[in-house]
């Protein structure tokens, strides 16, 4: 029952995030390789969502996978920050890719697929 409820939830999310980028449910399909029927069992928690079309269709509405799955923030979780290597990248860019990978792990570790 209460995987039911988190994929409604789920499916919640990802509704509102489509929304929020101003995206058809067909445009949002095929960010992922599916049919307009097939992406809206997504959204009414009928279909899970795999962990690669999770980061796509964030990427595509232009929010962090995180927010979509429900997670946390992973900003208030950190206690560490990169380091810049001197190669010009800047704090800000390396500190959001650092917060990229963590919310993937922590997503993934949710799901049960352990790191190698």
């Amino acid at each position: 029952m209460d995987e039911v409820m988190d994929l409604v939830a789920l499916g919640h999310r990802v509704q509102q995030a489509r929304d929020a980028a101003k995206l058809s449910q067909t445009q949002a399909g095929k960010v992922i390789g599916l049919s307009q029927p097939t992406y809206s069992r997504i959204e009414t928690g009928d279909r899970p969502l795999k962990g690669y079309e999770l980061v796509q269709l964030a990427d595509r509405f232009g929010v962090r996978a995180a927010s979509i799955a429900g997670l946390g923030p992973v900003q208030a979780r950190a206690r560490y920050a990169a380091r810049t290597d001197g190669s010009g990248a800047s704090m800000d860019t390396m500190r959001e890719k650092l917060y990229a990978y963590l919310e993937l792990d922590a997503y993934l570790t949710d799901q049960g697929i352990a790191g190698a």
